[in-house]
């Protein structure tokens, strides 16, 4: 799914990336939970869906909302809950690190480059995130790849917990700890040394601009999510 490389991010990224992250917290989640429990999400060629979940598939791709293959323009958080069947689930709002709702009637502005280029994030972030999986020994109980609608970042849990050698790793389209987006590796057992030296969380970070400006930018993110593995594998 990945290209490889990382363009410069659109004027209109971070409040095309708000906008979704509402779509996906207040509808396109809470489609599946209704039916299943679940919430978690994955990316998709030009955005990110529920994963199957009764024979349904909600998801984004660009500018249009996909319901079960049914393409209708973004709207509002009210008019994509009544595509999919649902009421805006505007409770959801109490979670930790979901944006307001704000106007549920209100158009999301969503610029069409801009939700490509996060379509794009996500599938960088799954194409890194599944090499790092292909690494994992017996006992790492690695999770799949997957897209949390509260942080909206794409994640995998990998390693021995019981011996305090496991770490979430990730992407971020970008947050209160980092405007941009970013990859990040965060091991439970907290700072074991000097790599994990992000100031905002107990991990480490490579930015967009980061591994945009590495010659192989691919390489480069899996090359530092390989340097957190080991250092939580080889922690004591």
């Amino acid at each position: 799914m990945s290209t490889g490389t990382l363009a410069p991010l659109p004027a209109a990224f971070e409040t095309t990336r708000d906008a979704l992250h509402r779509l996906a917290v207040y509808v396109i989640s809470p489609a599946q939970r209704l039916a299943n429990g679940e919430i978690i999400l994955r990316a998709t060629p030009g955005g990110f869906s529920t994963f199957p979940y009764d024979g349904h598939v909600v998801g984004v791709d660009g500018t249009e909302l996909v319901v079960d293959g049914a393409r209708t323009p973004i709207g509002s958080l009210s008019a994509a809950a009544a595509a999919v069947g649902i009421a805006p689930d505007l409770g959801q709002q109490e979670q930790f690190d979901v944006p307001p709702h704000g106007d549920p009637d209100a158009p999301l502005a969503v610029e069409p480059e801009a939700s490509r280029a996060l379509g794009t994030w996500y599938a960088f972030a799954t194409d890194v995130l599944e090499a790092q999986r292909a690494e994992a020994e017996e006992g790492d109980d690695t999770t799949i790849v997957r897209i949390w609608p509260e942080h909206f970042d794409a994640a995998i849990d990998m390693g021995d917990g019981d011996a305090g050698r496991r770490a979430t790793c990730g992407a971020s389209p970008g947050d209160r700890h980092h405007a941009e987006p970013y990859l990040y590796a965060s091991p439970w057992a907290g700072r074991i040394d000097g790599f994990f030296d992000d100031p905002g969380f107990r991990g480490a970070a490579r930015t967009y601009s980061q591994l945009a400006a590495a010659a192989d930018p691919r390489a480069a993110a899996i090359e530092f999510l390989a340097e957190a593995r080991d250092r939580v594998r080889n922690h004591v």
